[in-house]
């Protein structure tokens, strides 16, 4: 398990179309000694800026929102710090993880040395195994948290802000104490 110094940093990303390295927005949460220390997101411009209709009414964004913003490899002199050393956490983290990973690989960009990541959705379910699903708007409806879906920013808030709330309920003093005590280990992002 990581140290007790290690930052966690929860993250959302939101897709222009089905590719994987589609990135149009990032969420990104830094959690810091239990508690959230800093949030940034940006928009991002798709390889070739290519969106189907589909994604633009979940999320709202679309080319001409993203069309002076750079593309990921451009962005990535500013997000890639922020993951270098942190436990990432993702509410749905195969789907966000993918999307990372796909994006550094279209872009050949090395990833970040990181423990690993895990997921807030296996987190909720181990903490309430007794709602009727663990989506992100149920897990935020039973837990109060506010929430603007697909809001990239705020989805990356609600994540870190389930992660917080799991350890406040099991009396856990860390998230690296919740996570070993819910049985879950970092899996690799390689």
């Amino acid at each position: 398990m990581p140290s007790a110094a290690t930052r966690w940093v929860a993250i959302d990303f939101e897709t222009a179309n089905r590719e994987k390295a589609s990135a149009c927005a990032l969420g990104l949460v830094v959690i810091e000694d239990g508690f959230i220390a800093e949030e940034r997101s940006w928009l991002i411009q798709p390889p070739g800026n290519y969106f189907e209709w589909r994604n633009t009414e979940i999320h709202g964004i679309d080319e001409d929102r993203v069309a002076q913003e750079p593309e990921f490899d451009e962005a990535w002199d500013q997000i890639g710090p922020y993951l270098q050393g942190a436990v990432i956490l993702a509410h749905n983290a195969s789907f966000d993880i993918a999307v990372l990973r796909g994006s550094l690989a279209h872009y050949d960009l090395e990833p970040p040395a990181t423990p690993g990541y895990l997921c807030t959705v296996n987190m909720a379910r181990k903490v309430w195994p007794r709602l009727p699903n663990h989506k992100l708007d149920s897990v935020c409806g039973y837990c109060g948290i506010d929430l603007v879906h697909h809001d990239a920013a705020s989805d990356a808030r609600a994540c870190a802000s389930i992660a917080l709330r799991c350890r406040r309920e099991t009396g856990e003093p860390t998230l690296e104490a919740l996570a070993e005590r819910l049985g879950m280990v970092p899996r690799s992002l390689v």
